[in-house]
């Protein structure tokens, strides 16, 4: 499939805003940092992070207290350096406060859905079905019927059940609202490592067709890598377990590249079967 420029894809006076889809309060800026520089001067962009609530549980007692799970920095930290990343490349934002993957609990059983780590890199559960569906209303509300948008989404490469859950709803959201054109990026450093989360099992193709989507096409977008790493060094939380340390950062960002040059890279999808919203009209 032939690879062409993002930037000369689209008229970007055309649309009232960019909305890009961020799981988590670091994936907008990990898989499309370059895209969030380039895009400055064109035309308005809003990141909607996910999952940035702060969990508390409720003691016996009444009384609460935030929860965490061994390795997992606190929420707050987190949209601190969120905030200091959307600033620095002059990115509207909103964070949300849904529950990560990891801190989601059951509404039947009130159990964790995911109690384990491996189980982050699965398909969503049943359990989860609540959390989808409200997902996807706060999202239409918040992006849709405001003019003409691109929605950018993660494909979910790499299984993350929050990345795969982002991009059911996204593309539920294109198929229900003729105002939204819909593209997906690569999940980043999913895509480029196959030792994190399911890399080594995925690939843009399997993520696209787990949301019954067929590629059409591959749009690439040069990255600056110094520009990208300055951004995401105001993550210093997810650094190091993400990369290391600034060289093994440097090294992946310039490793994923386009004939010799760094670059992210975006995807076009139709779906394999049209849409068909359910008729609920015999729902007394």
């Amino acid at each position: 499939m032939k690879t062409l420029p993002l930037l000369e894809r689209f008229e970007w006076n055309d649309f009232e805003r960019v909305v890009i889809l961020s799981p988590h309060l670091d994936d907008a800026a990990l898989s499309c940092g370059g895209l969030l520089h380039a895009l400055r001067d064109r035309v308005s962009t809003l990141v909607v992070s996910i999952c940035c609530g702060s969990l508390r549980v409720v003691n016996a007692d009444g009384s609460t207290k935030l929860s965490s799970r061994r390795g997992h920095v606190s929420s707050r930290t987190r949209r601190r350096e969120d905030i200091a990343a959307m600033h620095s490349v002059d990115t509207a934002f909103v964070h949300l406060s849904f529950a990560d993957g990891i801190y989601r609990r059951s509404p039947l059983t009130g159990r964790l859905i995911y109690r384990y780590a491996r189980e982050r890199w699965i398909a969503p559960r049943i359990d989860d079905l609540a959390h989808i569906e409200e997902l996807y209303l706060v999202l239409r509300r918040l992006c849709l019927d405001l003019g003409r948008l691109l929605l950018l989404s993660p494909m979910g490469i790499g299984l993350h059940v929050d990345h795969q859950i982002a991009a059911q709803v996204a593309v539920r959201m294109a198929a229900t609202n003729a105002g939204a054109e819909l593209l997906f990026y690569e999940d980043f450093p999913y895509v480029a490592d196959p030792h994190v989360g399911g890399g080594d099992q995925d690939d843009p193709p399997k993520a696209l067709a787990r949301l019954h989507l067929s590629p059409t096409q591959r749009l690439v977008m040069p990255v600056d890598v110094d520009a990208k790493m300055t951004l995401l060094r105001h993550y210093a939380t997810q650094v190091p377990p993400l990369f290391g340390d600034d060289s093994g950062m440097r090294a992946r960002i310039a490793n994923h590249s386009h004939d010799g040059v760094p670059s992210e890279f975006y995807w076009q999808a139709l779906p394999l079967h049209p849409y068909t919203p359910k008729d609920n009209s015999h729902v007394e």
